[in-house]
């Protein structure tokens, strides 16, 4: 009878294992997608922004959730890097932004480590066609209107997405 209580008390151990393995990875696949590549809803509704998206500044973004908002609307004036020329595997145009000193601001210690003091800029697909945007060449001198945040796997900051960008000459 002992023998038969032993084997029973294995089983129900096992079994509890593995449920709790099961729990453990259902919950962090839950955690990962809700703080990488669920939703995010941002709501921009200051009518006085006349180059900001009103509505849900994160319409048309890739993995919304991996970013913290800073500002839903700012504005960065700089010298166009790192522009490759094709989009990313996303569908973005990335480039780095050397900010004017007023802009300075928008950049932190990450930026300063990983991106050589420069602000990460994002175009993503659906305002790459817009009258707004002028997809800018390495060298340009750009005025970038668009979400302030902070990529939170890469821990910079960026605009992401930029939905107003005008060339101001190179």
């Amino acid at each position: 009878m002992e023998e038969f209580l032993g084997i029973i008390m294995q089983r129900n151990t096992s079994i509890i294992v593995a449920a709790a393995a099961v729990l453990i990875v259902i919950g962090g696949g839950l955690f990962a997608y809700t703080r990488y590549f669920g939703p995010q809803s941002v709501i921009q509704t200051n009518p006085d922004a006349i180059y900001c998206r009103q509505g849900n500044i994160f319409d048309g973004v890739d993995r919304q959730a991996r970013f913290t908002v800073l500002s839903t609307c700012e504005k960065a004036i700089g010298i166009v890097h790192d522009m490759k020329g094709t989009k990313e595997d996303d569908g973005d145009y990335q480039f780095n932004l050397q900010v004017e000193e007023p802009y300075k601001k928008l950049l932190n210690g990450e930026n300063l480590k990983q991106v050589n003091s420069m602000l990460v800029t994002e175009i993503i697909p659906k305002d790459q066609n817009s009258t707004g945007v002028q997809v800018p060449r390495n060298g340009d001198r750009i005025e970038v209107y668009g979400a302030w945040v902070t990529d939170n796997p890469h821990g910079w900051n960026e605009i992401h997405p930029a939905w107003q960008v005008k060339l101001l000459g190179s």
